[in-house]
């Protein structure tokens, strides 16, 4: 139980990004170099995307939206 609580605390402190229309969940950030081969990273990190700008690899994973109907409860219970 414990590991699960800190694996939320985990999520919640992590950045978004808006790209677009999209939003990505950022996982990490690694300066680019020359051997850096970021669809390997990508793997071992389990990310989806990989974003770069000014020479900074941005490791992600998008968020998707999700199609939902609001339920409401229209009948009344009696007290």
């Amino acid at each position: 139980m414990l590991n699960y609580l800190k694996s939320l605390v985990k999520l919640f402190y992590k950045d978004i990004i808006e790209f677009g229309d999209r939003k990505f969940l950022l996982y990490r950030t690694v300066r680019e170099f020359d051997k850096l081969d970021a669809n390997i990273l990508k793997h071992y990190w389990h990310c989806d995307t990989v974003l770069k700008k000014e020479n900074i690899y941005y490791f992600c994973n998008e968020i998707q939206p999700i199609d939902y109907e609001e339920i409401r409860n229209t009948t009344t219970t009696p007290n």
